[in-house]
């Protein structure tokens, strides 16, 4: 400490005697009050005032002193622990803020194709730029010196432009993620995010919450039926060729996260919520597999049945972008699917949405079951430590506070809360989240279930066999009957995507020179 204020002591006498020789040199000349008035100039610090609303109990009732720098600062930075109200009045256990690996810098000069974060030098070679910052004391009761006290501290600045990253790096499929952004206080928005994924490929109708109801009339009699799932689970074999249950076919999940605000004490989760995403039309063929039915009421000596929702020879195929006059293996698809991809491509199915060839591989809309109209309420919930990109291109601050304060400058709907508190005033940009794994529908599929038996419940839905087609189930054939479109407007179903992986838009480049991943 004495070798400090010595060090510090000795810099403060060259300090005088190099500003002593400088305005003996340049030949300062005194000026009269008058002179003075006529200058002009800009101060380097400014002191402001803000004074009380003057509604009691407000969150705005406080006299706000504060003293800025007017002018422009740079900073690269790295944090190895950034960890701010951890116990404390906000309770044991937690920390308001706690960020593991935080880096600062400059916002990148452009993005690789994949969504990866680049700059022309190197990130450690950028720097964050600071625009007149300043230090703000909100007091309550400013004007009694009996009463008054400091409720509330903040950190700021009028424009902050840089990037701000939490954790090391972007895990993949299967890993964990430790560090980052483990607990946020604070206000953000996030802006319009496109988010383009896929559902996984799933064998629906095997399970009894995905059991399927329906009313079957026939000429030799009439009986209701369901799915025998314990027959499909062991007790009966699937045709030869087959399997037990009807293939559904991946999908695309493509939608734009509207501009959302997300505010609290000590969140670590995302929590965001679209209504009403369009799911492509699902088709559903002979060769998508088959269900076992059982019937209530036996038709001649009939009591189970073997049921396609296809013609038979049918099949479904999702149609890829591959041009037609390229080859199959180009495309990387068997000669019978590149015939499938044209003749529904020459049909004027667009490419990713599903269409429905026959036996003869030519386009037959009509020989297929189609669940149309589907929408999705989607949310997603992702663990703050999943998103490691925070762009700053806005005014922004860091506070702390005994009481609610809304501070002056800040968003309507930004009250800082009791504790540390972060806030961001513009919506963040984060390019993109985009899953790198495949959106289960498990708790989708019995949700189409559902609507399936309401529409076969309406005279539209009724299935009618003719007495060829019962008689053929009579003698243990199986069934093959296309239930035309199954629409299911007004009904959506609930999707929810909880901690996927997500793509480069969310890469963590090293703030360091070398291969150093933190420094």
């Amino acid at each position: 400490m004495k070798r400090i204020i010595q060090i510090t002591a000795m810099a403060s006498c060259i300090f005088a005697l190099s500003s002593q020789a400088v305005i003996a040199k340049s030949g300062l000349q005194s000026l009269s009050d008058e002179e003075m008035s006529e200058a002009e100039g800009q101060a380097l610090l400014n002191l402001g005032y803000t004074a009380p609303t003057g509604a009691s109990n407000s969150v705005t009732d406080f006299g706000f002193y504060k003293l800025g720098l007017e002018g422009e600062l740079e900073i690269n930075a790295n944090i190895r622990n950034l960890q701010l109200g951890c116990g404390g009045v906000n309770g044991a256990g937690a920390c308001d803020i706690d960020m593991e690996n935080v880096a600062l810098s400059g916002l990148p000069d452009s993005y690789a194709a994949d969504g990866t974060p680049q700059w022309d030098n190197g990130r450690a070679s950028s720097s964050a730029t600071i625009t007149n910052p300043f230090i703000e004391f909100a007091i309550r009761n400013p004007t009694s010196s009996a009463l008054r006290e400091v409720s509330g501290i903040r950190l700021s600045a009028d424009q902050i432009s840089g990037l701000l990253t939490a954790g090391i790096e972007n895990k993949g499929s299967g890993q964990t993620t430790t560090d980052g952004i483990k607990s946020f206080s604070g206000y953000l928005q996030v802006a319009n995010t496109p988010v383009t994924s896929r559902t996984e490929a799933s064998i629906f109708g095997k399970t009894y919450d995905q059991m399927i109801y329906a009313q079957v009339d026939t000429d030799l009699g009439s009986s209701s039926v369901f799915s025998n799932v314990q027959g499909m689970n062991g007790g009966a074999s699937p045709p030869s060729g087959t399997q037990w249950g009807t293939k559904v076919a991946e999908q695309a999940v493509n939608f734009i996260f509207p501009q959302t605000t997300i505010q609290g004490n000590r969140m670590s989760q995302l929590n965001l919520v679209v209504e009403g995403v369009p799911i492509n039309p699902i088709a559903i063929s002979a060769a998508d597999g088959a269900l076992y039915m059982r019937l209530v009421d036996p038709i001649l000596w009939v009591n189970n049945s073997t049921f396609y929702m296809g013609e038979e020879g049918s099949n479904s195929w999702t149609v890829k972008d591959c041009a037609i006059s390229a080859t199959a293996a180009s495309c990387g698809l068997t000669a019978q699917q590149k015939t499938w991809n044209n003749n529904l491509r020459n049909a004027g199915i667009p490419v990713g949405q599903m269409g429905c060839v026959n036996s003869s591989n030519a386009y037959a809309p009509n020989a297929c079951t189609y669940i149309t109209n589907l929408k999705a309420n989607v949310t997603v919930k992702q663990n703050f430590n999943l998103v490691h990109n925070l762009p700053i291109e806005s005014g922004g601050y860091l506070s702390l506070q005994k009481e609610s304060i809304k501070w002056p400058g800040a968003n309507s709907d930004d009250i800082a809360q009791r504790g540390w508190w972060m806030s961001f005033q513009d919506p963040l940009d984060f390019g993109a989240l985009n899953p790198t794994e495949r959106i289960s529908m498990q708790d989708v599929l019995p949700q189409i279930a559902t609507l399936i038996t309401n529409y076969l419940a309406t005279p539209a839905g009724e299935i009618h066999l003719d007495f060829g087609e019962a008689l053929n189930a009579a003698f243990g054939l199986p069934l093959y009957k296309p239930l035309g479109n199954i629409d299911v407007t007004g009904k959506p179903a609930v999707l929810t995507l909880e901690n996927l992986p997500l793509d480069n838009h969310q890469a963590v480049v090293s703030n360091c020179w070398g291969n150093l991943k933190f420094c």
